[in-house]
């Protein structure tokens, strides 16, 4: 009887071995939120956006930092610690060493502290000229003034599980190329609508800004990211906002990345028809893509190579004819993109967030389909453009007619 009770009281201790290797999952989650909110942060190469308190998945065991920034503010790190986990003394007492081993191994032992962060931004330093001196002097930028769209309308509602996006904004360029203003802020903020407004969860969206937008990483997340979680039936938004480009030689139209050169465009450019290929090949019921852009190099959100003319450039093509994908363009394939320096976006983007804060449910019904959202914002473009810039542009909204016809809706 001795031995079945030690070898009883052996199997006990296996199974209780490893008590935190059994009851702590591979991450931690850990809440952030700062003041002033809309801050970006990153952290093991992932970004957030704090326009509410957002959570974020932190590898068990493992030390991390989460690199703050906001315009108009100091950047801030913040560093998280690995510590002991509560199981682990569980494990001491009925498993021993082999329990505390295994969950040493494991990782799951440890949990990171401060799994609550509550950051107060500090106001940025701006250098300045001296009136008397050629010695540089701090001075206080005040942080820029929000635009009227900038705060997303939070909505009570079921979340969307089954929902992708893809966000990009590019403002600012490695190879020294004009500045696409506000394409930043374009993108954080569209980012902020998908998560607070349309219900879109956090790790089914990926945002893409400046130097985290070169061309691998389209490859990246067109190519490979969303072909693995992208499910049938599931929805998918892009969201673009920076220069387009075209090939003089071929008139074809190119996505600029951070790293992208419009004088080797075919190595360094992503194109257009390669985008809606990739997206063709989804198995998603319906593709959304907004483009805030223009590709006739002629200025604007367009850019060309040293000593070319403009040229037009279409934005359709075959695989959009036939497809489920719907896409709206800021301007035709011969004009030019502005930028809505008073209200600090993309004109197209401006009256795009305009429409999804509730001016665009011209019904009235609660909903808003792309196509409504569409005829509400194209005559608005039309008209600021031609009053503020004295410029022609007219959004396009192209797809095959089962696509646009079906009522895709982007709130509902």
């Amino acid at each position: 009887m001795n031995l079945l009770l030690f070898v009883a009281l052996l199997v006990l201790l296996n199974l209780a071995s490893a008590c935190a290797t059994i009851m702590n999952g591979s991450d931690v989650d850990v809440t952030l939120a700062t003041t002033p909110p809309g801050a970006t942060a990153t952290v093991n190469g992932r970004t957030y956006t704090t326009f509410n308190q957002v959570t974020i998945p932190i590898r068990r065991g493992k030390e991390d930092t989460i690199h703050l920034e906001k315009e108009g503010y100091e950047s801030q790190d913040v560093k998280l610690n690995r510590q002991l986990g509560g199981w682990i003394w569980g494990n001491i007492i009925l498993g021993g060493l082999i329990g505390l081993g295994v969950d040493l191994i494991t990782e799951k032992g440890y949990t990171i502290d401060p799994k609550d962060v509550n950051v107060t931004l500090k106001p940025a330093a701006n250098i300045v000229a001296s009136a008397t001196s050629n010695t540089p002097l701090p001075q206080k930028v005040p942080p820029s003034t929000p635009s009227d769209v900038d705060n997303p309308p939070a909505r009570q509602k079921l979340r969307k599980p089954h929902a992708h996006a893809v966000v990009i904004g590019i403002e600012t360029y490695r190879n020294h190329l004009p500045k696409a203003d506000y394409a930043e802020q374009d993108a954080k903020v569209v980012s902020s609508y998908l998560s607070t407004t349309m219900g879109f969860e956090e790790n089914n969206l990926a945002l893409l800004v400046n130097d985290r937008a070169t061309k691998s990483d389209f490859e990246k997340y067109f190519e490979t990211w969303l072909p693995n979680h992208v499910e049938k039936d599931d929805t998918v938004f892009v969201y673009y906002s920076g220069h387009g480009a075209p090939n003089a030689k071929t008139g074809q139209a190119y996505l600029v990345p951070y790293d992208g050169d419009p004088v080797f465009l075919e190595n360094t450019g992503y194109p257009l028809n390669r985008l809606y290929q990739n997206l063709s090949g989804l198995p998603a019921k319906e593709i959304v893509v907004v483009l805030d852009s223009c590709f006739s190099g002629a200025g604007g959100r367009s850019v060309l190579a040293k000593g070319m003319r403009p040229i037009v450039t279409e934005v359709k093509t075959p695989v959009l004819a036939n497809g489920k994908t719907i896409l709206i363009a800021a301007s035709t394939g011969e004009q030019v993109s502005s930028t809505y320096e008073q209200k600090r976006h993309g004109l197209l983007t401006y009256f795009f967030l305009k429409g999804l804060q509730g001016d665009g449910d011209t019904n009235k019904d609660g909903k808003i389909e792309v196509t409504e959202l569409f005829e509400y914002l194209r005559p608005q473009v039309e008209k600021t453009a031609r009053r503020e810039f004295n410029n022609d542009q007219t959004p396009q909204l192209i797809g095959s007619p089962e696509a646009i016809d079906k009522g895709v809706s982007l709130l509902e």
